[in-house]
């Protein structure tokens, strides 16, 4: 079964794209107004925005003009934060025109003198534009934007539902300190994309990205830009402590409309394969291709499945702007890899996946044999030395990462066992075989340590990615085991047992998958069974989904998932089934049986926001709070004006009981005074707020 790429960031390198074609105009200005300019800043030893339709800036802190060495701009505007004190910016008052809910395109030089890797420096995630939100200034209209912990550049908006914040990126490693960029973002509504082109100082396109802004939520989502009563401010985010520039701005225009500059074909929704059974006669590939300007006039597949390139023209389907073409079927064991190309009448050319010849990166997947009811991995760690041997019917080559070690002393069965140590150990094992529809995951664990959300198997659905999985068993808070996986229909579907496990102890876990019997109410059960070191039942959940958990082609992972603590402690005995081996019954009646509802309630449906302990606090103190579904979640820390003290959390999070810790610190590391402060945890769905008390 095929998964289609939604969301596509693209990118390619040209070499030369020095001038306007086709009657488009020059690449960087210098400008002149017309009917769509809402703003036109030349910076030209003044802060004249020489657009009819808002005011001109307004300078903070220390900002003077220095010769820009691009030909035609003239001067250029310093902002200067080289120190955390500086606080330099510009804004410009707000008006309805700077309010943007259509197309747009947003442009301005930007040369970043110096710059911050995390969130305690100042220069973090410098701005170059931003209309700043209302309620939070991170809810903005729209921003431009360069992240320092990987050197890319940023270009979004957020909705007006506040729900979904539709973005491009450039790839990491983009940006250079002390080189001028050009950056155009577009907003196309008549093909709801948004386009992200990035020039150098020859005005030569070196970056395109393209994503289309309608795959960012549901089918119901309003994609409708939000618009706020802030200024527009230039090289602040206007909230916050890490988001100054220390650089260069010039030539900033915002304009309502789609600015006419060389863009190459666009290419998204193409169909990504996933590993395929022999069974399948062969791969067609769709995908959506078109130029915004000029005329395409060639449109490739090409792939390669052991025997060189072969490409193939593709058609169109009879959909807008959609071609296909198809990948013949191929012997079992092959591997495929393929990527669609696609060139305009002006020589501009585009591959998808992003840079696919010159970075080898392709879109790939595997031809295999399923073997029905079979153990697919076994590992019994009997070797006693080198790579463990899989038993299992594939004999598949076992990763080890870091240092996991073999021992003798502490063994579920057999003489042997393996200890994880919960810094950067882990295995990997990457193969088709080890997920399907029906499954049993069954292994031993003897835990030195239970982190929350600590991963012990997961297989993801990429490497990056830690919670849509085929199945994962993590830990959840006070020691209780977590088993579960993702389908498109449920979501994120989970049981967690109501036995807390001991460290130091051996259990017995099993974890199934099966097909419901025919005329059942649900289609799928899963059931999560723990076994004492005896292999006594001790406690069993189970729930029920309705349609197939993923089919996951990243590794699977033994003792660590993406982003996520390490696994501490000895595993034996991990068996993997390609059906439902352990035969375990939904509703045993030594279990205790709870519908999915209930069982969903364990990762709460409901939200809280605890009052934090200890208070009043000196030096520490913990918040807990829980969350219904997996959403962006804030927590911030406000003085009793109202004005942000700390962000400690600014991120998606997965449902359940959650905990953070507060030193009482700002964003900037430094200890606030003694006083009452207010902690505010929102959602798309819960806002609450509670006071504390810090004491010196």
């Amino acid at each position: 079964m095929k998964r289609i790429l939604l969301c596509s960031f693209v990118f390619v390198f040209l070499l030369a794209v020095t001038g306007p074609i086709m009657g488009q105009e020059q690449i960087g200005g210098p400008y002149t107004t017309d009917e769509n300019t809402m703003l036109l800043m030349h910076f030209d030893d003044d802060l004249i925005n020489v657009s009819d339709k808002s005011a001109d800036g307004q300078a903070h802190g220390v900002t003077y003009y220095v010769p820009n060495n691009i030909s035609g701009l003239g001067q250029a505007l310093r902002i200067d934060n080289d120190s955390q004190s500086d606080s330099s910016f510009v804004t410009v008052a707000d008006t309805a025109y700077l309010d943007l809910t259509g197309n747009w395109t947003i442009e301005g030089w930007i040369n970043i003198f110096t710059f911050g890797e995390g969130g305690s420096d100042w220069r973090w995630v410098p701005r170059l534009v931003i209309k700043t939100g209302d309620e939070v200034f991170w809810r903005p209209n729209y921003w431009v934007e360069m992240w320092g912990s990987d050197r890319f550049f940023s270009m979004g908006y957020h909705t007006a539902t506040q729900d979904q914040w539709p973005q491009v990126n450039t790839p990491e490693n983009t940006m250079e300190v002390g080189k001028w960029y050009h950056m155009a973002y577009i907003r196309d509504t008549s093909r709801h994309v948004l386009i992200g082109l990035v020039h150098n100082e020859n005005r030569e396109l070196v970056n395109f990205n393209v994503v289309d802004y309608m795959t960012f939520g549901d089918e119901n989502t309003d994609h409708t830009p939000i618009t706020t009563d802030q200024p527009l401010h230039i090289g602040y985010a206007g909230g916050g402590g890490d988001s100054f520039l220390d650089g260069f701005v010039d030539e900033v225009r915002i304009s309502d409309n789609v600015r006419e500059f060389p863009v190459p074909p666009i290419i998204t929704n193409v169909s990504e394969w996933e590993n395929q059974s022999t069974d399948t006669p062969e791969y067609p590939v769709e995908a959506k291709i078109y130029s915004l300007f000029n005329n395409v006039t060639s449109r490739t597949l090409y792939y390669d499945a052991g025997n060189g390139w072969q490409q193939v023209d593709m058609t169109a389907t009879g959909e807008e702007d959609m071609y296909a073409a198809t990948i013949p079927q191929q012997p079992v064991d092959s591997k495929i890899k393929y990527f669609v190309k696609a060139v305009d009448d002006e020589g501009l050319e585009f591959t998808q996946p992003q840079k696919a010849e010159e970075l080898e990166n392709y879109y790939e997947f595997i031809v295999y044999e399923v073997q029905p009811n079979s153990n697919t991995l076994s590992l019994d760690f009997e070797s006693g030395s080198g790579m463990p041997v899989d038993g299992g019917v594939h004999s598949h080559d076992i990763t080890m990462m870091g240092n996991p070690q073999y021992k003798s002393d502490v063994v579920a069965d057999g003489s042997y066992s393996m200890y994880l140590e919960g810094d950067s150990s882990y295995m990997e094992v990457e193969s088709p075989y080890l997920n399907s529809e029906e499954y049993t995951v069954d292994f031993w664990m003897n835990a030195d340590s239970a982190h929350t959300y600590c991963r012990i198997i997961n297989r993801p659905i990429d490497p990056g990615n830690w919670y849509q999985n085929c199945y994962q068993i993590r830990f959840n808070p006070d020691s209780r085991l977590l088993a579960g996986g993702w389908n498109e229909y449920d979501g994120y579907v989970t049981a967690v047992l109501d036995d807390s496990v001991h460290l130091g102890k051996w259990y017995h876990l099993i974890y199934e998958v099966q097909k419901a019997p025919e005329g059942d109410t649900t289609n799928y059960y899963g059931i999560f069974q723990l076994r004492d070191e005896s292999d006594n039942f001790m406690s069993q959940k189970y729930f029920t989904f309705d349609s197939a958990v993923v089919q996951a082609s990243a590794p699977l992972r033994i003792g660590y998932a993406a982003g996520r603590a390490h696994y501490e402690g000895y595993l034996d005995n991990i068996n993997i089934y390609n059906y439902p081996n352990a035969a375990l019954t939904p509703k045993d009646s030594t279990a205790t049986a709870i519908d999915r509802e209930k069982n969903l309630a364990e990762i709460p449906n409901r939200y809280s926001l605890a009052q934090n302990y200890p208070n009043p606090f000196n030096p520490t103190t913990e918040i807990k709070f829980s969350i219904g579904r997996h959403e962006k979640v804030s927590l911030v820390v406000y003085n009793i004006l109202g004005q942000e003290v700390r962000t400690l959390i600014n991120d998606d999070m997965v449902p359940g009981e959650h905990k953070i810790a507060w030193n009482g610190t700002d964003d900037s590391g430094r200890r606030v005074a003694t006083g009452v402060y207010i902690y505010k945890l929102k959602t798309d769905n819960f806002s609450k707020v509670k006071k504390m008390v810090f004491m010196k």
